[in-house]
C-alpha cells in the first residue's frame, strides 16, 4: 500500500480507539464504545502489521506508521496527563530524530557517521553505530513493553502492542542491514 494510505488508516484506527475509550466511559454509549474501540485495535493491527511486511522495501513508512500513531495517542491524551504527554513527546522526539537517521543512511555521506562515534561497545548496535535509529527503537521498545506489564489491558490491545513492539525489531534489523551496505 501506498505510504500515504496507510499512515491515513493508522490515523483513523488511533481516533476510533479514542472515541471508543471515550465512550466506553459514557452512559448508555458502553456498545458503541466497545465496538469502536475493537474496530480501531483492529485496523491499527491490521495496518502496523502491513508496514513491518513492507520494511524491507520501504522501511520510512513503518517509522512512520509509529510515528503517526504516537503524534495521535499525543492528541487524544488528557490535558492533566502530564506523564503520558511527556513520554509521548519524548518519543516522538526520537522518532524525528531516527528519520533523520535513516535519512543518513540511505545516502552516501553515512561513512563519516562510523568515524565520529566511539567504537566502544556501549556505543555500538552489532558493530554498528548506536545512532539516534536504534536509540528510539530501543527506548520506545522499553516503553511498549512497560505498558504491557501494566494489569488491565485487555488481550487485543496486548496484541496490538506486541505488533508494535514486533514492528520496532523489524525496523532495527533492517536498518542495521542499511548500515552494513552504507559502511562496507
Amino acid at each position: 500500500m501506498e505510504q500515504v494510505g496507510l499512515i491515513d488508516k493508522i490515523i483513523k484506527s488511533a481516533g476510533q480507539i479514542n472515541t471508543g475509550r471515550r465512550l466506553l466511559d459514557t452512559d448508555g454509549f458502553e456498545r458503541e464504545g466497545r465496538i469502536n474501540y475493537r474496530k480501531g485495535l483492529a485496523l491499527a493491527k491490521d495496518s502496523f502489521n502491513e508496514a513491518q511486511f513492507s520494511a524491507d522495501s520501504d522501511l520510512m513508512t513503518l517509522i512512520l506508521s509509529e510515528l503517526a500513531f504516537l503524534t495521535q495517542e499525543l492528541q487524544f491524551c488528557d490535558l492533566s496527563d502530564t506523564q503520558t504527554a511527556s513520554s509521548l513527546k519524548q518519543a516522538i522526539q526520537s522518532f524525528d530524530d531516527a528519520i533523520l537517521a535513516l535519512q543518513a543512511v540511505e545516502s552516501d555521506a553515512y561513512r563519516i557517521v562510523d568515524l565520529a562515534y566511539p567504537h566502544h561497545k556501549n556505543y555500538r548496535y552489532k558493530d554498528m553505530p548506536k545512532d539516534s535509529f536504534h536509540i528510539a527503537c530501543n527506548a520506545h521498545r522499553t516503553r511498549v513493553g512497560n505498558i504491557l506489564r501494566s494489569p488491565g489491558i485487555n488481550m487485543a490491545e496486548k496484541a496490538l502492542l506486541m505488533r508494535r513492539q514486533s514492528n520496532l525489531t523489524t525496523a532495527q534489523a533492517v536498518y542495521l542491514k542499511k548500515q552494513n551496505a552504507a559502511l562496507i
